[in-house]
């Protein structure tokens, strides 16, 4: 079956995902090499997996960081993801990657504060990373946002806005 990823820059993320696993369930952090996909450096983030449904941002590309609007390198998600519902999704999927050990693709769009106009859509791939193959500590994350209005670049982080799924999948 083909995953549902509608974006070359995250399909090429998942590509190389599984190609570093090797046949195991999942890679190690030790397996990534940014040498081999520089063009999505940009768009990569790692999270550190610290506690149930707990995590914390240890690096994030320079794309994410222009859409998000701040650098959130060294905090934890919940300090940064405005809009309580939006915040528990998100957590959610986080979450759903470590239960799972499997990656999870989602797309959703983030709508105006009247909840009538799309103002972005937000791609995203979470995928597992192991020391030994079992315990989830680190995920490797792809994002692509794509703005439709183009004046909220760089709010992601900071205003809190209603969202819509549109995709989910457990790959």
């Amino acid at each position: 079956m083909a995953a549902p990823i509608t974006d070359a820059r995250i399909q090429q993320g998942y590509d190389y995902w599984r190609r570093i696993a090797a046949g195991r369930p999942m890679p190690m952090r030790a397996d990534l090499d940014p040498l081999h996909i520089p063009q999505l450096l940009p768009h990569v983030m790692l999270v550190d997996v610290i506690g149930p449904s707990r995590y914390r941002y240890r690096l994030i590309g320079t794309e994410c960081v222009n859409g998000h609007g701040m650098d959130a390198t060294g905090l934890e998600l919940d300090a940064v993801l405005k809009g309580e519902q939006y915040r528990r999704y998100v957590i959610g999927l986080y979450d759903r990657a470590v239960e799972e050990r499997r990656a999870v693709y989602s797309e959703s769009l983030l709508l105006s504060l009247d909840d009538t106009q799309v103002e972005r859509h937000v791609k995203v791939l979470f995928m597992p990373l192991s020391p030994d193959g079992a315990a989830v500590n680190m995920i490797f994350v792809v994002q692509i946002l794509e703005f439709v209005d183009e004046g909220i670049r760089g709010r992601h982080f900071i205003d809190a806005r209603p969202y819509k799924e549109i995709a989910l999948a457990l790959l």
